[in-house]
């Protein structure tokens, strides 16, 4: 008998329980068909929009083994080859910011370090590669070990996405959940400028024109500002 996965955003989660699920499987297909490097997608909170960045990270990611059954019965495997043969195609960088808030901007700092540790410990794999220099995985371990600093910060998820090019051969698509969340954090607690300083070069160097990426896909509930978050600062 199927049930409802009240609560539940992760895609295999849901399929493995045979949890009840309304096929949006054809969001993957907008997302391969959009011409632009970088696709942001704002909803309400509730929406969905964690779940859906996790079935198009299962459809994706070449380190996700044996997604195939998951897709089984929807939409997006009645699309042809041209599809289907994305399946499992690309070297992925998952992240969720939503919980990277803080009282003050240390805080916040502190808590996405966390969250780039975090993604760092599941590609660790790379540390055991022949494809990569020795002072590469130095640069690797310096954010694995709560060691780097700003400017390091600022450029982990570009390096990532580098050495993930490197190993895989393959260019990389980025996912970001919940983009705004530190800026909503910063804005509350007031310390938006000095949030928004480091932030704007995070996003600007993270994927702005980093041609080890295939395209950057956000989600939020905010739309860009007009100062533009993701327009480096000159």
């Amino acid at each position: 008998m199927k049930g409802i996965g009240i609560g539940v955003s992760d895609f295999k989660m849901l399929r493995v329980r045979d949890n009840y699920f309304i096929d949006k499987s054809l969001f993957i297909k907008d997302i391969l068909d959009n011409q632009s490097n970088v696709a942001l997608i704002t909803r309400p909170r509730r929406f969905g929009k964690t779940l859906n960045m996790s079935m198009l990270r299962y459809f994706l990611d070449c380190n996700k083994k044996d997604t195939k059954p998951l897709f089984e019965g929807l939409k997006i495997m009645e699309q042809g080859e041209e599809y289907t043969a994305k399946l499992g195609a690309y070297p992925c960088i998952y992240i969720t910011l939503k919980d990277v808030r803080g009282d003050n901007n240390e805080e916040m700092m502190m808590a996405l370090q966390s969250e780039l540790v975090e993604l760092f410990i599941d590609h660790i794999y790379l540390l055991k590669s022949d494809k990569l220099e020795d002072v590469e995985k130095e640069m690797f371990n310096t954010i694995l070990s709560f060691r780097a600093n700003k400017i390091q910060l600022q450029n982990a998820v570009k390096l990532l996405s580098r050495l993930l090019y490197k190993e895989f051969d393959k260019p990389v698509y980025l996912i970001i959940d919940e983009y705004d969340v530190p800026l909503q954090s910063a804005y509350v607690e007031g310390y938006y400028e000095e949030a928004v300083k480091f932030l704007r070069s995070f996003y600007g160097i993270t994927f702005k024109d980093n041609s080890y990426l295939e395209k950057t896909v956000l989600t939020g509930v905010s739309r860009v500002a007009k100062e533009s978050i993701f327009s480096r600062s000159k």
